[in-house]
């Protein structure tokens, strides 16, 4: 046998044709759990053990860190470390940015930019949003904030959307404020010298379309390229794939349809449903055995996605076993459901034995978790919440940070701000209003404009000693970071003593315990940066912040990286690639799922893909559970049955009522007729 062909054992015929048709355009449709990761890899390992091509000239793009790192584990455990270190193996955003390091002084930036995190972007837009007068209407900052996050996922700039045709005049006016907003934060970005995660995807398409030699040169020195999770890659990321891949069109898509749930956030699953269109003699597999679930699991699935129109036909299936049927509990309202899955729970586990950890609670909107929290902390369940506060949010992380950031790149406005008065130096809105004009009129950073103040004498004597300690501070630190003359994580370590960080902490601190958190998480990141110096030769302040930035994106990476503890309670998108052995899936009510929101909006299809992923995370059994009611908006409300419920083959679900006969009878009595108005008798006339 040769050494190659090894890579071709174990897998099931559609994947060792997956492997094997390596060149020209491929889409491989891979359902829930059918090894699309193994795929993947192996197909990497055989074109280099094929001779096919060099690994520097393989390009395997996904959506999450941890997923890249995953990849690269197992490509090195087929092609060994050495070979799988010249592979490019990474997410699109990093895929990007190393592009952009080498090559945005093309574009008119410095190389030393920085990434604006999702908190400054936000701080910097509410900046923005006063500054033009429309804070505080009926849009606030993080309003834009989503709308120009999706409009540069579309490939929109201020200029198309200022040309789109209103519908009526509220639509124009928000246009016409929306336009103004994305103009001036584009300015504010490329004023501080920084770009914010969506910019790394629209300047390398940029980058491309401006200097076609660079273009050409990345074509050549990518001859493979393959893509995992295409069904949720965006219109800027189909025109960077097109481009890329160019004449030589050897582009293999990995991806499923049926589980395409962020058109929220820009993703365009027309691009995997018209992938012929693009390429005409693109070959097709698909992958339908899954690994993971039970039969009837997948029969429920296949019942409710069948019904989506706009989609591959594809059908899973299981040598796993039939298993058994979906319960399905209905029960009165919110808190009696959460004590109903508790108990469930419990049972499960005295007659199984199983850990909790093999438990997941999945809901449609994080809003639904707080009666879970409460009834399993009563039941003594521990349990953890996926989807929380991001480590790098958290306000001491983020002081940290915006220091070093200040450091590397002195022209961001928004990192200095944040840090300019922490701890506090006296320097107010005044000084800083000075510093601002001078900026404005000079075209200075603005920590140059605060050394202007200091030579011209404009501030207050006790504001100047504050001011001279603070770019002290950064200059020095910008030297020592610059020259390496320590540890990155000791450098950092005396950045925190020298501005008396902790004592801050301990001041703004309201109990012990809450300082002790808070300086462990100031500890983490100097830990973090030590951790980042030992993985690499050449240690730089900038490429740390760059992973700093990377590993906190699309708001997924924290929750995979997490150690479960307890029962796990995630909405159904942060639950998306990950797989427990008994899911209860909850709010099987319309207006829960599918959310109310997509019924009034016809967005019905991506709903049902959503419930297809929330039933393919299980993989020996899966709960659903229905309320008879619900409080919104204050007010207890009467629910109607989830229309996905009726689209599972009945056969496949044991349904157990638990709620109060007289609320199921109110819900299914035919509505009371309305009394007939009496008829007046006619006026009498004279």
């Amino acid at each position: 046998m040769s050494s190659h062909t090894r890579f071709l054992d174990g897998l099931n015929p559609p994947q060792r044709a997956a492997v094997e048709c390596t060149e020209g355009p491929v889409l491989v449709l891979a359902g829930a759990g059918s090894g699309k990761t193994r795929v993947i890899t192996r197909r990497i390992a055989h074109i280099i053990g094929s001779g096919l091509a060099d690994p520097q000239n393989l390009l395997a793009v996904t959506f999450t860190n941890k997923a890249a790192a995953e990849m690269r584990e197992r490509v090195a455990d087929l092609t060994g470390a050495a070979s799988a270190r010249e592979i490019t193996i990474s997410t699109f955003h990093a895929f990007c940015l190393q592009v952009l390091r080498r090559h945005i002084s093309h574009l008119g930036y410095r190389s030393n930019f920085t990434i604006s995190s999702e908190g400054d972007s936000h701080t910097l837009l509410r900046r923005v949003t006063d500054e033009l007068g429309v804070q505080g209407e009926s849009f606030d900052a993080r309003t834009f904030q989503a709308a120009i996050s999706l409009a540069k996922n579309t490939g929109e700039t201020p200029d198309t959307l200022r040309d789109k045709p209103a519908r009526n005049a509220t639509e124009e006016k928000y246009q016409q404020h929306m336009t103004d907003v994305y103009a001036k934060y584009e300015s504010a970005l490329r004023a501080a010298n920084s770009l914010d995660f969506d910019d790394l995807l629209t300047f390398t398409l940029r980058l491309w379309a401006e200097h076609p030699g660079l273009l050409a040169a990345a074509q050549k020195q990518y001859r493979y390229v393959m893509v995992d999770e295409y069904q949720d890659t965006n219109a800027v990321q189909y025109r960077l794939l097109r481009a890329l891949v160019g004449k030589c069109r050897n582009l293999c898509v990995v991806g499923d349809d049926d589980q395409s749930i962020y058109g929220w956030r820009g993703a365009d699953v027309r691009n995997i449903l018209e992938f012929e269109r693009d390429f005409p003699d693109a070959k097709v597999i698909t992958l339908d055995q899954n690994y993971r679930s039970t039969e009837t699991i997948l029969a429920a699935a296949n019942g409710v996605i069948r019904n989506n129109s706009a989609r591959r036909e594809k059908k899973l299936w299981s040598s796993l076993g039939k298993g058994r049927p979906i319960d399905h509990f209905v029960v009165g309202d919110e808190e009696d459901e959460a004590r109903e899955a508790v108990n469930w729970l419990i049972q499960i586990r005295q007659k199984t034995g199983v850990s909790l950890e093999d438990f997941a609670i999945l809901y449609r909107s994080n809003l639904q978790s707080r009666p879970f929290e409460l009834a399993l902390r009563q039941a003594g369940v521990p349990y953890q919440v996926y989807g929380g506060q991001d480590f790098f949010e958290r306000a001491e992380v983020k002081d940290i940070i915006s220091y070093l950031k200040v450091i590397a790149n002195p022209r961001d406005e928004t990192a200095f701000l944040r840090v300019v008065n922490v701890p506090r130096r006296g320097i107010g809105d005044v000084t800083l209003h000075l510093a601002h004009e001078i900026c404005r009129t000079e075209g200075k950073s603005l920590g140059m404009a605060m050394a202007a103040v200091l030579e011209r004498s404009m501030a207050p004597k006790n504001t100047e000693y504050g001011i001279r300690r603070f770019l002290g501070v950064i200059q020095r630190y910008r030297k020592r970071f610059r020259d390496l003359d320590a540890p990155l994580d000791v450098i950092a370590r005396d950045l925190v003593r020298d501005i008396d960080y902790l004592d801050e902490l301990q001041r703004t601190s309201r109990t012990p315990v809450q300082y002790e958190a808070r300086a462990q998480n100031v500890e983490a990141v100097i830990n973090a940066l030590a951790t980042y110096a030992a993985g690499t030769n050449h240690p730089r302040l900038h490429a740390f912040l760059d992973a700093t930035h990377l590993n906190s994106d699309a708001g997924t990476e924290s929750r995979q990286d997490m150690k479960r503890d307890g029962v796990s309670l995630m909405t159904i998108h942060s639950a998306k690639g990950l797989e427990f052995p008994f899911v209860f899936i909850v709010g099987m009510e319309d207006g829960s799922l599918p959310h109310e929101r997509s019924i009034t909006e016809g967005a019905l299809d991506e709903e049902r893909r959503l419930f297809y992923v929330a039933l393919t995370r299980g993989k020996r059994h899966v709960t659903l559970f229905e309320a008879l009611s619900r409080t919104r908006h204050g007010r207890e409300r009467m629910c109607k049955t989830s229309r996905f419920l009726a689209e599972i083959p009945p056969e496949l679900i044991v349904c157990q009522v638990r709620a109060a006969r007289e609320m199921v009878e109110e819900r299914v009595a035919p509505p009371k007729p309305k009394p007939k108005p009496k008829r007046r008798p006619p006026r009498k006339t004279l």
